[in-house]
């Protein structure tokens, strides 16, 4: 981004190469080439400085950088397509993790020359979703088309992790009521009936029929 800024991007990638002899364009071109050797020397850490220190410009440095970095061989393309293509969803771990996963592996893919549409990485990211979240992946699987970038389907993910989030504390939240006693004398839960503030009321017909009944059965 900052080669970009400087507007040097396009001579350290190649995309604009020197032209011959010593005309003015030469002598623009050296100078941002000169310029953007320091650049990079000043975004990359000082442990970097040894692929680059014998570099004449900023294009030589860009690629012996590449070279180091950015190895095009048929291993390492293999090795990332199987991270891009397998990345697994796992629903105990935050979804930004899954995301990040499979746009990272296509990153890395992109930079070697490797060509990740779009619309690979939005299909990854559905197909690899954990069996628990084949509802949503049913749903973003048959709209698709009607997605028009990465960010739609990742949203979406987000959307639904926020969801299920929900569901899972209206869910404890019950099972914390079911278990806190409720008082038989107002009928509220938290406290029994001994505890109970509200006056005590008395006992209906049928419950003074049933002490009754137990009392006389005890003599």
């Amino acid at each position: 981004m900052v080669l970009r800024k400087t507007g040097a991007w396009d001579i350290v990638n190649g995309t604009i190469t020197r032209p011959a002899g010593s005309t003015r364009d030469a002598k623009a071109w050296d100078d941002f080439a000169a310029d953007a050797l320091v650049t990079i020397g000043l975004c990359v850490e000082p442990s970097q400085y040894q692929y680059i220190q014998d570099a004449a410009d900023g294009t030589a440095a860009w690629d012996s950088l590449k070279k180091k970095y950015e190895k095009n061989s048929r291993a390492n393309r293999i090795a990332l397509k199987r991270q891009f293509y397998g990345f697994k969803h796992d629903p105990d771990q935050p979804i930004h993790v899954y995301i990040a996963g499979i746009t990272g592996t296509a990153r890395k893919l992109k930079a070697i020359g490797v060509k990740i549409k779009d619309t690979d990485v939005m299909d990854v990211l559905i197909l690899n979703l954990a069996p628990s979240w084949s509802s949503i992946a049913g749903t973003l699987s048959t709209t698709l088309d009607d997605l028009a970038s990465i960010d739609d389907v990742t949203g979406a993910l987000i959307d639904e992790e926020g969801r299920r989030g929900d569901e899972q504390t209206s869910s404890i939240s019950v099972a914390m009521m079911a278990r806190q006693p409720t008082c038989w004398n107002c009928g509220k839960v938290g406290h029994k009936k001994w505890k109970c503030p509200e006056p005590r009321k008395e006992k209906d017909s049928t419950e003074k029929s049933n002490l009754s009944v137990l009392s006389d059965a005890q003599y």
